[in-house]
């Protein structure tokens, strides 16, 4: 098996999921072995075959952390992108193009299976939002919407800790870890996303594999991982790729927009299993390239 050396946050989630489905093929790491993965940034290991599983990047090409990572970008013999927008980001960004593979983030199978609901509703509908709350995230957008009394009939349910706005239709829960999830996205009728320029987020893959048509906005990579399963709305100009920017100042968006997403995404039927997106899976595709 190879080297995983995984971050804190969301790489780590994956990180460890990966390795856990990994495992359960039988790889397991042993000083002979020819490949070396990485997740994020590091050294590659002489000798070896090395990959670099890369997340997202800061927008200002100049920050620290970027530094490290785009020369890490330059020394592995192999990138693993989440998606395109990612791969494109860094182009744009380093000016170069590496030998890549595309493989998005994936979840247990416990995902997938039924669960008993988490929480229930008193209202007709219950939408999801799931996340560790920062400005670009735009919950505060998605607040806004539900003072409307157009969306009097739907709970708004909010996981990971965001302070509760003090609104009847809309639940603050605290953070919950990863394998209690599964109970509350079940219990939704939809997930909403709307975060700015996100990268492959693994609250919305869990979503999806849930079950959960999932509404996002049409910046970033997020799109990638809904396809036909949810809706796509416009919330701000097209992003231009290389554009550096503060990704905690989002444009101001129309309200209106998004209460009309919701009002459609939460009619949407549960969609079918995203077989794409189990862990498995996505292991047999890294375990594709350690072969290569």
């Amino acid at each position: 098996m190879p080297n995983l050396s995984p971050s804190g946050g969301g790489p780590h989630i994956f990180g460890g999921r990966l390795k856990e489905a990994l495992l359960s093929r039988g790889l397991r790491h042993s000083e002979g072995d020819r490949n070396h993965l990485s997740l994020i940034n590091g050294a590659p290991t002489r000798g070896k075959y090395n990959l670099l599983r890369l997340d997202g990047l800061h927008f200002n090409k100049s920050h620290p952390e970027n530094q490290s990572i785009f020369t890490a970008y330059k020394n592995f013999d192999h990138i693993i992108f989440q998606g395109e927008f990612c791969r494109d980001q860094y182009e744009s960004f380093t000016g170069s193009s590496r030998p890549h593979s595309i493989i998005p983030n994936g979840v247990p199978s416990s995902f997938f299976e039924p669960t008993a609901p988490a929480f229930e509703t008193d209202r007709e509908k219950a939408l999801i939002a799931s996340s560790s709350w920062r400005r670009h995230k735009r919950i505060e957008e998605v607040i806004d919407a539900f003072r409307s009394p157009r969306l009097r009939d739907i709970e708004l349910v909010i996981l990971g800790g965001y302070p509760d706005p003090d609104l009847p239709n809309v639940s603050a829960l605290p953070k919950f870890p990863p394998h209690l999830l599964p109970a509350f996205y079940q219990a939704a009728d939809a997930m909403v996303h709307l975060a700015w320029l996100d990268w492959c987020p693994n609250t919305v893959v869990e979503g999806l594999a849930s079950g959960l048509p999932v509404l996002c906005s049409h910046n970033g990579g997020t799109k990638e991982l809904v396809k036909g399963d949810g809706i796509v709305i416009e919330l701000e100009e097209d992003y231009t790729l290389g554009t550096e920017l503060d990704l905690y100042s989002p444009p101001k968006v129309d309200v209106n927009t998004i209460i009309e997403g919701i009002l459609k995404i939460i009619e949407m039927p549960t969609i079918k299993t995203r077989n794409d997106l189990k862990i498995d899976n996505i292991a047999l595709q890294y375990n594709a390239i350690f072969q290569q």
